[in-house]
């Protein structure tokens, strides 16, 4: 949080703050002060004050542990019931502002209807109360759990559907690979979600949108080469991330006057498919790409590029489907990894002592996981240590505290899994932080941020040194730097990109034609970078937004 916003934060907010987290905190032994009476009105208070107004008191804290690190319970269904029908208040109220002319009072009143009808039905008016609990299992490794809770049959609206309606076995565990760092995957219905928010915008009646998404299916063709209803007819509901550290090799970074080691690293994204549309999509986009390669593995079809670009990592991505997913690989080597694992051919990080340990008493059934391993953290907090060694002399008097925050603040390493129950969403996880003390990662991340700013801009002008200086690129793509056309092809390929992005921040038309001086800012830092040069001597054409741009040399043609 900013400096700004904790400003605007009074300091009795604080410590009333402060003071309701310690009441609502539990001793060890203790009894729920209102148990037995089903969280009803009746409900009794420690002092034997009986509860005028119902609430989920005994629902919610039934399902959580006692006596641990930290307790809480807030009850939110006097907030939220008829959230959608007060909106009507705010309406009046915004219709009297100054903007209200510039927008009209009756597209006022729409705007606000629309927002309160997404509000009912997202199923947020459900929302009956909130709780969450953590206990030692032993020192310093904590059994957590939270609870969003619903009443019984109280489940109608998006976010108790959108997200998965049944808990179902997590077979996405067992596409991980030994060396995983972190992981998630989380059931998401996309269509359910496009339809609820386009039934939600016809609502305003206004020509603009109604316009907009009259147009949308074709524009999304046009540019995809796809129609909008056979993208979401082939998703199957499912979406996840899997980011792997190799330590068997190490790779160098460029940091500042220095370099610094890292496990190399691999990222995988995956989508659950129904059909091959969108592969075939792909397929047919990539055709006669000099810089694709396409084969067959194991019966397997996958989609690979080479990137000629000076990275210390391994990097071609690959698009390729393993049983019910699509994935995008960092490199075919992690994809071939991953099936290795999906068939057994290899073992997971399923069988690691570390997630049998993380996974006790953490249901194998639900709707989502999320995972960040030990190894995870130390990186992390390598890579951070790092940092600030290599940016000492750039941050001055700034060092000494950075790197204070973060020896101060030890790594996390956690496993938890969502489960949508019948009484809402509910929350367990091991981990070595309770969630009382999950506030003291967030300085750990501002550090990470922080450094990130610093080291990333250091890493381009690494790489911009190194395309200056010629660089091996690796095997492909020192083959295609050889190649006069490829590398030309490649040159025409940057340009159109740097071409729609002007055309992007520029608010400019497909009509409209960039000189070399508009697009040089795309080709480095600031206004100074260095425009493509053919490098069989070529002359480029630019041509307009919608043009491919041109070589004079035959031959030399994007495809």
């Amino acid at each position: 949080m900013n400096a700004r916003i904790l400003k605007l934060i009074p300091v009795s907010l604080l410590i009333g703050a402060v003071a309701l987290l310690a009441g609502c905190k539990k001793n060890e032994g203790s009894t729920p002060p209102n148990a037995g009476h089903g969280g009803a009105a009746g409900s009794r208070g420690s002092a034997g004050i009986v509860s005028a107004e119902k609430n989920s008191f005994d629902q919610v804290t039934s399902k959580l542990d006692e006596g641990g690190s930290f307790y809480l319970y807030l009850s939110t269904e006097q907030a939220l019931s008829g959230l959608s029908k007060s909106l009507g208040t705010y309406s009046n109220m915004f219709s009297q502002m100054p903007v209200a002319p510039v927008l009209g009072g009756e597209n006022i009143a729409r705007i606000f209807q629309v927002v309160g009808g997404l509000i009912k039905d997202s199923g947020v008016e459900h929302i009956s109360g909130f709780g969450a609990s953590s206990i030692a299992r032993e020192p310093g490794f904590y059994y957590s759990k939270m609870i969003v809770h619903h009443y019984e049959g109280q489940s109608s609206g998006a976010m108790w559907s959108a997200f998965g309606k049944e808990a179902h076995s997590l077979k996405e565990l067992d596409l991980l690979p030994e060396n995983t760092a972190f992981a998630v995957y989380a059931d998401l219905d996309v269509p359910l979600v496009w339809k609820t928010v386009e039934s939600e915008l016809k609502q305003l009646h206004l020509p603009e949108v109604d316009q907009a998404l009259a147009a949308f299916p074709e524009q999304f063709k046009s540019q995809t080469g796809m129609s909008l209803d056979d993208l979401l007819g082939s998703l199957g509901g499912g979406y996840g991330v899997i980011f792997t550290l190799d330590q068997s090799k190490q790779v160098t970074v460029p940091l500042g006057d220095g370099t610094m080691q890292i496990p190399d690293p691999g990222l995988a994204i995956f989508f659950k498919v129904k059909n091959d549309a969108i592969y075939t999509r792909v397929d047919q986009l990539t055709t006669g790409n000099p810089l694709v390669a396409k084969m067959t593995d194991n019966g397997m079809k996958t989609i690979s590029l080479s990137l000629p670009l000076p990275l210390p990592i391994s990097l071609s991505p690959t698009l390729g489907r393993i049983g019910d997913y699509l994935f995008l690989t960092s490199s075919d080597k992690l994809r071939q990894d991953i099936l290795a694992v999906q068939t057994g051919k290899k073992s997971g990080f399923k069988s690691t002592a570390e997630f049998k340990k993380l996974s006790q008493g953490v249901p194998s059934e639900g709707n989502n996981f999320t995972l960040v391993s030990e190894e995870f953290g130390k990186s992390f907090s390598q890579a951070m240590q790092g940092l600030v060694s290599a940016q000492a002399g750039a941050m001055g008097g700034q060092t000494k505290m950075l790197q204070d925050m973060i020896s101060s603040n030890s790594t996390a390493f956690s496993y938890s899994v969502g489960v949508n129950g019948s009484e809402g969403w509910e929350v367990f996880g091991n981990g070595n932080k309770s969630m009382g003390s999950a506030v003291m990662i967030l300085p750990a991340a501002a550090v990470g941020g922080l450094l990130g700013a610093i080291a990333i801009p250091n890493f381009v002008r690494a790489r911009n040194m190194a395309q200056a200086n010629g660089m091996n690129v690796g095997p492909r793509g020192a083959a295609a730097a050889r190649s006069p056309q490829n590398a030309c092809i490649i040159n025409l390929r940057l340009i159109d990109a740097a071409k729609q992005e002007w055309a992007l921040e520029n608010h400019k038309q497909n009509s409209d034609t960039p000189t070399e001086q508009d697009l040089l800012p795309y080709f480095g830092p600031g206004p100074a970078g260095k425009f493509p040069v053919c490098p069989a001597g070529g002359k480029y054409i630019i041509g307009a937004i919608s043009e491919k741009p041109r070589c004079s040399i035959p031959g030399h043609v994007l495809p």
